[in-house]
């Protein structure tokens, strides 16, 4: 029989957590049924035990004092801003400290972020002991206080602790997620291995969009037993009534497979199935392909769309798509995840007539292995920002592009985050450029030196898609 020890800072939820960690006892477990899990509540210097909890701000100061315990440790709506100074952050703080927070308690779950990185969130109405931490404390036994006092199995053992160091990498950019616009963290109750963020604009509490018993979120994920695999995202939607198998059919037919055939397939299928319903599929995949690729150049998104191998529990993965080690999680992840929430609702839910998909020419992307992103708000300031300001403070580069709508040059693609689409050619926008450079007028471009001045080409490229739909650096420059 192996010993568990929990120390507790509340005696009132004493015996009610004790009797539902003995409770989650099992034989698929590390820890079995006739193992002993106690509870605790009175700490001295000498008072051994294997989890700490603490329970609301009353907990600080028994924190304070465990730091040089390197034990493991649950935080409950603690604000860790009162704990200590950043600047006093103890080096052998708890290495295994993870957060409890209720649903709406920003504040102290980003105070408890900016010094850990592990937290979870519950809601109201939850039974907290029963449903979060029971069984939160639970694991970190299984995670921690096994492989600690009585695994003997080198490779296990060693497991553990690989797994936990190389999960801190993506646990950290996770948790970035968390002052990401519209999204918010919601995990599948009771599983406490999948951390996810949704996107979800119109509320927390309800998914994306819901259409005839099929809802559909725009997530990023990640399972922190599983470092091996990174984080991903993309569309994953969920079955709530109907016939399962007609459900799965039609998740099918809303995002075919068409990124595993042959190009010149792909264009023969498309051709004949215009019109038809089986076309929305088709269009929404090349359309987002498309947005996606212009945005972000150093990427073929084509060949980044990963298919679902299962249908687990009535949940059906539409596709995702790895995030690189090297991308930043909000920039890339949280607006592709947007992008896509975008393109789905226009191309699957309003079925826009008037605007398919368009092919591009044949003309290859160039890859930018700077990972800068076009048509987005940040290409759209850097743009700005260079073109300058008179003396009255209007934005000359705002003055640019409402003369190129107003004569009909470009026009705003609100498909993309921030993009204006050439109605001309290159060269005719390039022309069109140079005639307002020279004729000197209100409108002024960038000083080189002296009394030079010239068009910022890199920047136009980022915000401006050329009519022919392939953006490349140079692409008006060298029109």
């Amino acid at each position: 029989m192996k010993k568990y020890t929990i120390l507790l800072s509340s005696d009132d939820l004493k015996e009610s957590l004790a009797e539902e960690l003995n409770n989650l006892k099992n034989d698929d477990s590390v820890i079995k049924p006739k193992d002993e899990i106690s509870v605790i509540t009175d700490y001295k210097e000498m008072t051994d035990f294997d989890v700490y909890v603490g329970i609301g701000d009353i907990a600080e100061e028994t924190f304070m004092s465990l730091l040089e315990n390197t034990k493991p440790a649950l935080l409950c709506d603690i604000d860790c801003s009162k704990l200590y100074k950043e600047d006093e952050i103890n080096p052998k703080a708890i290495p295994c400290t993870w957060g409890l927070f209720s649903r709406g308690n920003d504040k102290k779950e980003s105070s408890f972020l900016e010094r850990f990185n592990l937290s979870f969130v519950y809601n109201d109405g939850a039974d907290k002991v029963k449903d979060y931490i029971a069984p939160l404390v639970f694991r970190m036994l299984e995670e921690f206080s096994f492989h600690s006092k009585f695994s003997d199995n080198f490779a296990y053992k060693k497991q553990a602790e690989f797994v936990h160091e190389f999960t801190q990498f993506y646990l950290n950019k996770m948790k970035k997620l968390t002052k990401a616009k519209g999204f918010v963290r919601e995990d599948i109750k009771g599983d406490f291995n999948h951390i996810i963020y949704r996107y979800r604009p119109g509320g927390a509490e309800k998914p994306f969009r819901s259409v005839d018993g099929r809802d559909y979120d725009f997530l990023i994920e990640y399972h922190r037993g599983k470092p091996s695999e990174g984080i991903y995202y993309g569309i994953k939607g969920e079955v709530t009534s109907g016939n399962l198998e007609e459900q799965c059919g039609k998740f099918r037919k809303e995002w075919p497979n068409i990124f595993m055939m042959d190009k010149s397939e792909l264009q023969n299928i498309r051709e004949k199935s215009r019109g038809e319903d089986i076309f929305w599929g088709y269009n929404f995949q090349l359309e987002l392909t498309e947005i996606l690729n212009n945005t972000f150049p150093w990427k073929e998104f084509f060949h980044c769309y990963k298919p679902t191998d299962n249908m687990w529990e009535q949940r059906y993965w539409l596709f995702w798509v790895t995030l690189n080690d090297d991308e930043d999680i909000v920039k890339v992840a949280a607006r592709a995840v947007k992008l896509m929430a975008k393109t789905f609702e226009r191309c699957m839910i309003i079925k826009e007539q008037d605007r398919l998909y368009e092919a591009p020419d044949n003309k290859p992307n160039e890859c930018d292995t700077n990972q800068r992103t076009n048509f987005t708000e940040e290409s759209y300031e850097i743009f700005v920002k260079k073109m300058g300001y008179d003396d009255s403070g209007n934005s000359y580069g705002e003055m640019l592009i409402n003369e190129l709508i107003k004569e009909g040059y470009v026009f705003e693609d609100f498909r993309y985050e921030k993009c204006y689409r050439c109605i001309k050619n290159n060269r005719t926008i390039k022309k069109k450029l140079n005639e307002i450079k020279k004729e000197r007028s209100q409108i002024l471009f960038p000083e080189y030196r002296s009394d030079d001045r010239r068009i910022p080409w890199d920047d136009i490229d980022r915000v401006f898609l050329p009519k022919s739909l392939n953006p490349s650096k140079g692409a008006f420059a060298n029109a």
